[in-house]
């Protein structure tokens, strides 16, 4: 069967505004292929970030099927909707966000963390970076604090910025029970958040990797943002904001020994990164 011929599946809006940043457009290229590969069917997308961080080069988008919204995918179960012998969707442009309980995603969990490796230029760098960390100790303890648009909203139940003082309180539980820890932070909003942190001398990737490629620019988006997303990869205690950027980043840690994430009991919790939901209700 020529290319031409051969069954397809398309996401015209993968990287586009309207359906989130980085961690959502990882969940959403992560059902993509996974969905492809499940019927052997052709890929096709547009220029996403996913292209130069980990060298996809699915061809562009030359079809204009008819659109399947991932609202219509979810009233299928898993077991039909990846194990049927045939396709239940097939030469359609698949539309939404795909991020489904990761119960849904586990069974392909081998696959999934095999499409975000960063390609070896990258990595020479990010995993530079992260071995001058290792340097400082012997207990990388990652946090993502999540600002930016959060603060736009107020008593959001999701959208919430998470108050610093509830990562405190869970590092003052933790730390005098680890070895040698090193505190690493990861905020769009370092300046305001950094300095509550102090006493557990943290260090954030700009002091282990001084230049790093802002360049090609997409939608809202440019690369210089992954040697943070690159270190929660890496990290051995890890806590989450409420927010598919570090969520997803739990989902490729392989060393990680304990993830916890904000609870509406205004403490941060336990949980399995591929057993969870995406987000909490926080308020």
């Amino acid at each position: 069967m020529s290319k031409k011929s051969k069954p397809t599946i398309t996401m015209s809006a993968l990287g586009t505004r309207g359906f989130g940043r980085f961690g959502n457009q990882v969940f959403q290229y992560g059902f993509l292929r996974i969905y492809a590969s499940s019927f052997n069917l052709r890929v096709e997308t547009p220029p996403w970030i996913g292209q130069y961080l980990f060298g996809h080069k699915d061809p562009p988008i030359t079809h204009h099927f008819s659109v399947i919204k991932d609202s219509q995918i979810k009233k299928i179960k898993t077991k039909t909707l990846l194990g049927s012998k045939k396709p239940p969707f097939v030469n359609v442009d698949l539309q939404g966000q795909f991020i489904m309980h990761t119960r849904s995603y586990a069974p392909y969990k081998k696959m999934f963390r095999s499409l975000f490796k960063p390609i070896p230029e990258i990595h020479a760098i990010v995993s530079k970076g992260m071995s001058e960390l290792r340097k400082n100790g012997k207990t990388i303890i990652g946090i993502h604090v999540r600002r930016g648009d959060f603060l736009k909203y107020k008593d959001h139940p999701r959208n919430y910025a998470v108050p610093t003082s509830w990562y405190i309180d869970w590092l003052n539980s933790i730390w005098p029970m680890l070895d040698s820890p090193v505190l690493f932070i990861a905020s769009d909003d370092l300046e305001n958040v950094l300095s509550d942190f102090k006493r557990f001398l943290p260090v954030t990737s700009a002091d282990f990797i001084k230049q790093f490629p802002a360049e090609p620019k997409y939608d809202r988006l440019d690369p210089s943002f992954y040697p943070d997303y690159y270190f929660l990869t890496q990290c051995d205690r890890l806590a989450i904001s409420n927010s598919t950027f570090s969520f997803t980043a739990g989902l490729l840690n392989e060393r990680c020994k304990l993830f916890v994430r904000p609870h509406k009991s205004k403490t941060l919790v336990p949980y399995d990164p591929w057993n969870s939901s995406r987000r909490l209700d926080l308020l």
